[in-house]
């Protein structure tokens, strides 16, 4: 490089004025390596050697191969991209037709002049819908450079009114005369590849300009892009109609952590929990694990107990199992790229309680929205005040009760008690004693806040135990993603007292009357997704689900 008072330093360089002499020493290492006197110099600069070295190759889907260079903190590009197919290995329709370029409101690209002669030096050129389309126009691990990280660019060479002939290749060979300036100090070999126009859809300028497109956009009809010319040194920032064709350069993606939030706990029980995350983010590179990490300290990592939910960027949710009852626990969704592994915000939940009934049967209990249910069928054979509650065995006892009775499942306890737990008439529901201390048997308006909770005509679906172990096919819509897990004990009818319906439904008395005869009853079946609502005669038998006070 020419230089009048201009020096590179490469190791440590000092320099002393021996002002009797009215001479300028450079030393480097402590050896004088030259010297001028002071009245031949106007100016000193002092300049940094920006040219570094080509970095390794990178190929896009067709298998075109690029070279790239390292500038400053970034690392760019040496070619223009000439890629034919977005990242998925959908084809970009390469357009020929001026008319039908100007009308496209989606991606396409073209050749210079329509000649594919064109394309090994300078690139193919793209409308600006290309670079936005969801499927990727740049090779795997690179992108388009937004607008602000042209400007890095750009800041880092001295400014857009010196930065262009430190981008552009040297000589006349592809630039006009003069080519102003251009000395490709930092190897980026910008090329004049002209552009196509967004009034005509000719083409323009090869020889004397270069456009390359920014992602950026105004918030209208034109992105940002930077142009170079051959009498010009500067870097120009311009916005154009996003049908305009330009040429593209890529930059690598910059390897960090992945970036992603905690979903607040939900359905909770007094053994589990459903959170998860959402990757927005994955850090330039592949996350390769995701999950959600807990313990009953506040930030857990993955040294704790932790899910493990695939690989990927987006949401997921996470169900938390192993948890003890009435305790608050600490979660956070995690993500693991190649750079390590990062954490979402922590959220915090306290476990539901277990209910026992005054027998000792234990249940478990969940909180759906704002209630928390028993996530069993009542099984108790006595009130909460210790009294026991007749057992009615035969149909002819069962039939004719007027007064509180329960029944197991065809009278066999063995079989159906812990599965199913135990039908009872409505008349041991009306005394207002049957669920535990704490809880109560859940009213018509409490089974209508849930099922409103849950989407209405698909609630029956959440509640359901999901597969065929106990109900029959097929199980219309079941998920239990409440983790209510409602079971098929099928009832007891109120004429004879024959038992009917395990395996195709389940049938839950509520607190409420109906009418003098009548009272209000939910079930769930096999052939729906629903939850349905009707009205029973008291001596039905029928199963119970409690709430929370």
């Amino acid at each position: 490089m020419k230089i009048v008072g201009a020096f590179f330093l490469i190791l440590f360089l000092s320099c002393q004025f021996a002002l009797a002499q009215d001479t300028l020493y450079v030393y480097k290492s402590g050896v004088v390596v030259t010297k001028r006197a002071v009245s031949e110099i106007d100016s000193i600069t002092f300049y940094k050697d920006y040219n570094a070295p080509v970095q390794e190759t990178l190929t896009d889907i067709d298998g075109n191969v690029y070279h790239s260079v390292k500038i400053g903190t970034q690392t760019w590009m040496v070619e223009n991209l000439k890629v034919t197919k977005y990242r998925n290995g959908e084809s970009i329709p390469n357009v020929t037709d001026n008319d039908t370029w100007l009308l496209l409101g989606t991606g396409a690209c073209c050749n210079y002049n329509n000649d594919a002669v064109n394309v090994a030096k300078y690139g193919k050129l793209y409308n600006w819908y290309a670079l936005a389309d969801s499927r990727n126009i740049a090779p795997a691990g690179w992108h388009v450079p937004s607008d602000a990280e042209w400007t890095t660019l750009t800041t880092f060479l001295g400014g857009e009114s010196m930065s262009g002939g430190k981008l552009k290749e040297t000589g006349t060979t592809d630039w006009a005369s003069p080519n102003a300036n251009a000395t490709n100090r930092v190897g980026f070999s910008a090329l004049p590849g002209g552009y196509r126009g967004n009034y005509d859809g000719g083409f323009y300028g090869i020889g004397n300009y270069g456009y390359w497109w920014g992602f950026s956009d105004d918030g209208t009809c034109n992105g940002w892009n930077r142009g170079m010319s051959f009498n010009f040194i500067n870097v120009g920032r311009n916005r154009y109609n996003k049908s305009a064709g330009f040429s593209l350069r890529c930059v690598k993606d910059t390897l960090a952590l992945p970036t992603l939030i905690t979903t607040a706990a939900s359905s909770l029980s007094n053994r589990s929990a459903i959170s998860g995350g959402n990757i927005s983010a994955d850090g330039g590179t592949t996350i390769t694990a995701r999950g959600v990490c807990w313990s009953t300290s506040p930030n857990p990592t993955i040294t704790d107990s932790k899910t493990t939910d695939g690989t990927g960027i987006g949401a997921y949710p996470s169900l938390i199992t192993g948890l003890t009852a009435n305790t608050t626990y600490y979660a956070r969704a995690y993500a693991t790229n190649s750079v390590g592994t990062a954490y979402g915000d922590s959220v915090s939940f306290t476990t539901t309680q277990t209910v026992i009934d005054a027998d000792g049967n234990v249940y478990n209990s969940v909180r759906i929205g704002t209630q928390t249910w028993m996530v069993e069928n009542l099984k108790t054979t006595k009130f909460n005040d210790g009294t026991g509650i007749p057992l009615a065995r035969n149909q002819g006892d069962w039939a004719n009760l007027s007064t509180p009775g329960y029944c197991w499942y065809n009278n066999d306890s063995i079989s159906y008690k812990n599965t199913y737990g135990a039908l009872y008439n409505w008349y041991a529901v009306n005394t207002g004693k049957l669920a535990p201390a704490g809880w109560h048997v859940a009213s018509d308006a409490e089974w209508t806040t849930l099922t409103t909770f849950l989407g209405a005509d698909v609630a029956g679906g959440k509640l359901k135990e999901t597969g065929t172990t106990h109900w029959m096919s097929p199980n219309i819509g079941a998920t239990n993603e409440t983790g209510f897990t409602a079971l098929p004990g099928g009832n007891r009818g109120n004429n004879d007292g024959t038992f009917d319906a395990i395996g195709i439904g389940v049938f839950w008395w509520t607190s409420t009357q109906q009418d003098g005869i009548y009272s209000y009853f939910r079930s769930v079946g096999c052939n729906g997704s629903g939850v349905g609502r009707s009205g029973s005669q008291r001596l039905n038998g029928l199963y119970v689900r409690c709430v929370k006070d």
